[in-house]
Formats: C-alpha cells, sequence, structure tokens
C-alpha cells in the first residue's frame, strides 16, 4: 500500500509554483471584455467633462433628423397638384415620422448644449480650484510611504493658488455659444440648403411622366444631401461664432473679458486642455 501510494505521489509530479503563463483569450471573450472596457472609459470621460464634441462623432446626424420634415413639406408643394400623387405622398409624410424626427433632433441638440456646458464648468472648476482632490493612478492606491519626492509634491499642491476664468470662458457663455451654433449648423442652414435642393429639383422634374420619380426625386435629393452637411456648415458656423462672440466680449468688457483666449479655435482648446487635465490625473 505504502509503494502505491509512492508511485501516485511520482505519477502527480512537484505541486506548481508560481502563476500560469499568459494565454490569449478566445475572440469571443476579448471583444466582450474590450467592449466593457471601451465603455467603461466612456462614462469616465463623460463624468470627468473630457469626452470628445458630439460633432466630431455619427451622434451629429442626429440633429438633421428634423429635415425629413423640411425635404417632406418642401415638396409637398410641387407634388399636391393632383390627387394622384397627394395619395402616394401621403404615407410618407406620415405625422408620427415627423415627430419623431423632430424630437431626435431636439433632443440631441439639447444634450449637446448641456453636455458642452458641462466639459466647460468642469474646466471652469479645474482653475477656480485647482486644489480638489485628484484620482489617484490604481498603481499608487496603497502607496503610503512618505518620501522626501512626496512631500515636496504634496507642499507644491497646497500652495496652488485659484485662477480666473475670463466671462468668454464661463460655462454659461460657452452654453450660449453652443445653442447658437446649433441653430444655425443644425437648423437654419440644413433646413434652407434643403428646402431649395427640393424646391428647384421639384420644378425640374415637374414634366417628368413618372408620377414617382415626380414625387420621390425631389424628397431623395433632399435627403442626400444630408450627409455632406457638416462638412458644410460646421466648421465655418463654429469660427463665425467664436469670433463674433470673442469680438463682442472685447468690445463691452475690453481684453479682461476674453484673457488669453484666441478669436477662434477656443472649442479646440478647451478639449486640448481637457485631454491634459485627464492625464495629470493619471500620473
Amino acid at each position: 500500500m505504502a509503494g502505491n501510494d509512492s508511485d501516485k505521489k511520482d505519477i502527480r509530479g512537484p505541486p506548481p509554483t508560481g502563476l500560469p503563463a499568459a494565454e490569449k483569450l478566445p475572440a469571443g471573450l476579448q471583444k466582450i471584455v474590450d467592449k466593457s472596457d471601451a465603455d467603461e472609459s466612456f462614462y469616465d470621460e463623460l463624468y470627468e467633462g473630457s469626452a470628445p464634441q458630439t460633432t466630431d462623432t455619427n451622434l451629429r446626424y442626429a440633429a438633421y433628423l428634423t429635415r425629413v420634415r423640411t425635404a417632406l413639406l418642401s415638396a409637398q408643394r410641387y407634388v399636391a397638384y393632383t390627387s394622384d400623387i397627394g395619395e402616394s405622398f401621403r404615407p410618407v409624410a406620415h405625422p408620427n415620422w415627423v415627430r419623431a424626427a423632430y424630437g431626435i433632433s431636439w433632443a440631441y441638440i439639447a444634450g449637446d448644449v448641456a453636455h458642452e456646458g458641462y466639459k466647460a464648468y468642469c474646466a471652469n472648476q479645474r482653475v477656480l480650484h485647482p486644489d480638489l482632490p485628484r484620482k489617484a493612478a490604481p498603481q499608487n492606491y496603497n502607496n503610503a510611504q512618505n518620501t522626501v519626492s512626496n512631500a515636496e509634491a504634496i507642499a507644491e499642491e497646497t500652495n496652488l493658488q485659484p485662477g480666473t476664468v475670463a466671462p468668454i470662458n464661463d460655462w454659461r457663455t460657452v452654453m450660449v455659444q453652443r445653442g447658437l451654433f446649433q441653430s444655425i449648423a443644425s437648423m437654419g442652414l440644413p433646413a434652407f440648403t434643403i428646402h431649395s435642393i427640393v424646391r428647384y429639383s421639384g420644378r425640374a422634374l415637374k414634366g417628368n411622366r413618372n408620377i414617382k420619380i415626380r414625387t420621390y426625386g425631389p424628397i431623395g435629393l433632399g435627403l442626400a444631401a444630408v450627409p455632406a452637411l457638416p462638412y458644410l456648415f460646421d466648421k465655418p458656423v463654429e469660427e463665425a461664432v467664436e469670433w463674433i462672440f470673442h469680438k463682442g466680449f472685447e468690445v463691452v468688457g475690453g481684453k479682461e473679458a476674453v484673457g488669453t483666449s484666441p478669436s477662434t479655435g477656443r472649442e479646440a482648446a478647451l478639449n486640448l486642455d481637457q485631454k491634459k487635465a485627464v492625464k495629470e490625473k493619471e500620473l
């Protein structure tokens, strides 16, 4: 019996030491982990006020859903002269579609203005209260050694002096400016553009014998312009609104009202400052 026990021990071998070698996760499991990390990073950036602008993401097109209504109503003028065309147009202009498009567009615009205001608020607080506690990096959670370098860093942070936020960079100003930008770039100019496309294409197609082409042609051409709208309007309108606000504040409040902010490009500078602040938190 004793011999059998010793043979079994030899077969089992010595006990394992250390951790097993790292292995690559299966593709499906790795995809789940990556998605979880991406979601967590997004919510962290959103909370800290360092998320990217919605105009740099696909959410930008949510603002243009209300332009469906513009295309439909503009086209209706040119296709409603005969009962046949009017009937064929009826299912296209369903009121529920129009209401849904409006709701999504206005929800996007309200959310974007609030989001940019919150980002500006966080940036203001970092200037006004530089002594606010920072988020420690995970690898430093258990580092409680009071070394000379740590003491110097603590002393340096406690001597931080509150800064001053120029009125043009105040979060309330940013929200008003963003609201004006969205009103022009997401509502006014796209509505005028699509209405014009539908109007003139409707005139050009009114002699076509095919009822469907006369009905859906102008609508299709109007909606086909939607993907190009951000590239046409976002940057020029943003720079124009920034310049107008900068000059207005400078005229009314003097140099102190604008501080060191440039006349254009303040949105890009704000995003860079936010990314810098996030990196400093991780140190």
